[in-house]
């Protein structure tokens, strides 16, 4: 009986949808599903080529692995981001063999789980090693031209961060 006033009592209060309901079946509380929390942010950017950040422009290839790396903010903790996304442009030739309006983009995921350069496991900080010169501008055989580096993620509600920037260029 008790259930059914409280139940007629939130209906005629407008508060049918209450956080806190009981039934006749179960003494057990439920609550209602949590809102969703901000949508995460990245910052921070970088590419780095022998622990170095490399900013504006590279005049020659080293040969060396070029890390990336982008913080990653999640007011619902680390654990709701699904995934980060590191998206690149390069320069490189058209259909008529010339510099430029060609060229390769992809994507690419970057871990914050000790693989792929990750040396902290779990502290925000994604990272994509590229071992193989594929997408950076250091490599000895780059071309030269822009070399656009964006980062972005998405957590488990499907919210999409803001997207952190990096452009080189390669003289």
């Amino acid at each position: 009986m008790l259930v059914r006033d409280v139940s007629r009592y939130l209906m005629v209060s407008g508060l049918a949808g209450a956080l806190i309901t009981c039934s006749d079946e179960s003494s057990s509380m439920m609550t209602a599903p949590a809102t969703r929390p901000a949508p995460p942010s990245v910052s921070n950017a970088q590419v780095l080529v022998g622990g170095q950040a490399i900013e504006g422009a590279v005049v020659e290839g080293t040969g060396e692995s070029a890390l990336f790396r982008v913080r990653i903010h999640a007011p619902g903790g680390l654990g709701t981001i699904q995934r980060v996304v590191l998206r690149y442009s390069q320069p490189g030739p058209n259909h008529h063999g010339g510099p430029m309006m060609g060229g390769f983009r992809g994507t690419v995921l970057c871990y914050d789980d000790g693989t792929h350069g990750d040396d902290v496991p779990g502290d925000g900080i994604y990272h994509f090693m590229d071992p193989d010169d594929a997408i950076g501008c250091h490599g000895f055989e780059a071309p030269p031209g822009p070399y656009h580096y964006e980062f972005w993620c998405e957590d488990v509600f499907g919210q999409q961060s803001n997207v952190a920037s990096v452009t080189i260029n390669r003289e």
